[in-house]
């Protein structure tokens, strides 16, 4: 979380903040009813109160732009906007009822949950705390995606896609909508590790070079950090669609059932949330994982096949996802988190010293 690696990552990540805090403003203030209209809510007797909103959102935007200039002062703005980024979350949790409903969680991932991690790291570097835990990336990011395995077959497989009739699926959720949602959080916390692991293993690399050493490697190396950290944006997407979108649609499918929009629209949900993890995101982290370890050097030839083992399986996911292959996706996920479970592992031994 220190060096010149990490202070392109956070300079990146900032800059990318900035602008997207400027863009949500422009649109909050320039089209202050368009919000409702996509979340389906009826809108406000006063816009202009969500257009003032936009407005400070945007001009925030401007700070997180000084902070990518200038990282050596930028820790009270971080601090500052990850207070309200933890806040905001907690806030739409409980305003959650009949006229707010569980869909419009769906602007926290965007608004803050993406931002977590690079705003948390970004204030322990340096620190500790923040150096304990950068040395348990690897374990943490093995440890939680077996637990999101033991989640997938113990809680969440009756709503999924293994299931095959969507009746069935609706029902389970609405069923089970607390083990449900926990278990995608589970795989919410199991994104943020893939890209955490990924920040850990690129500055290993970083670390590796010297001067002499060709500067596509530096690129490369935040490259495939960046395509992890996309990844982890449309995987946070979809299982927040699983988590809240899918619970809200399967709750009204199940009490209309003669209605065939309702279903409509609770299939339309899941297809989204199944291209987004199991496709999009697999797909990204699968060419940022090939690009750092192409980048890596003096790794084992047998560590090497398990990883193209893992980045195989990876794609056939993602190319399962698109087609709708639900036996493809069921042995892609066989494969591929033994397999990454094993050598991420493999790695933490094997670098567990500074």
């Amino acid at each position: 979380m220190t060096g010149p690696f990490a202070d392109r990552l956070f300079r990146i990540t900032f800059a990318l903040a900035g602008g997207y805090n400027l863009a949500f403003g422009l649109w909050a203030a320039a089209w202050p009813s368009d919000f409702f209209r996509q979340f389906d809510i009826e809108p406000p007797r006063y816009p202009a109160i969500w257009a003032c909103l936009g407005m400070v959102v945007g001009v925030y935007g401007l700070l997180y732009w000084h902070a990518a200039w200038k990282l050596e002062s930028a820790w009270p703005i971080i601090a500052v906007g990850l207070v309200g980024k933890v806040l905001g979350p907690i806030g739409m949790a409980m305003s959650f009822g009949d006229d707010w409903p569980l869909r419009l969680g769906m602007i926290c991932v965007w608004n803050d949950l993406i931002w977590w991690l690079p705003f948390g790291l970004f204030l322990m570097r340096g620190t500790a705390v923040g150096r304990r835990l950068a040395a348990l990336a690897p374990w943490y990011c093995a440890a939680i995606h077996a637990v999101g395995l033991a989640a997938m077959a113990l809680v969440l497989r009756g709503g999924m896609l293994t299931e095959p009739d969507a009746a069935d699926r609706a029902r389970y959720i609405v069923e089970h909508t607390m083990e449900w949602t926990v278990g995608w959080a589970v795989w919410m916390l199991a994104a943020t590790s893939i890209v955490g692991f990924y920040t850990w293993w690129g500055g290993r690399i970083a670390k590796s070079q010297t001067e002499e050493s060709p500067s596509r490697i530096r690129y490369a190396v935040t490259i495939g950090v960046l395509l992890a950290a996309i990844g982890m944006v449309c995987d946070l997407s979809g299982e927040a669609i699983a988590a809240l979108v899918l619970v809200e649609q399967a709750g009204s499918a199940g009490e209309m059932t003669s209605t065939a929009w309702h279903a409509a629209r609770y299939l339309s949900a899941e297809r989204a949330a199944t291209l987004l993890t199991a496709g999009a995101a697999n797909a990204l982290y699968t060419l940022g994982g090939v690009v750092l370890m192409l980048a890596t050097p003096d790794l084992p030839n047998r560590v090497r096949r398990v990883m193209w083992g893992t980045w195989l399986a990876g794609l056939l996911m993602a190319i399962s996802a698109i087609v709708n292959a639900t036996t493809g996706m069921v042995v892609a996920t066989v494969v591929l988190f033994p397999l990454l479970i094993g050598w991420v592992g493999w790695m933490g031994i094997r670098w567990r010293r500074p």
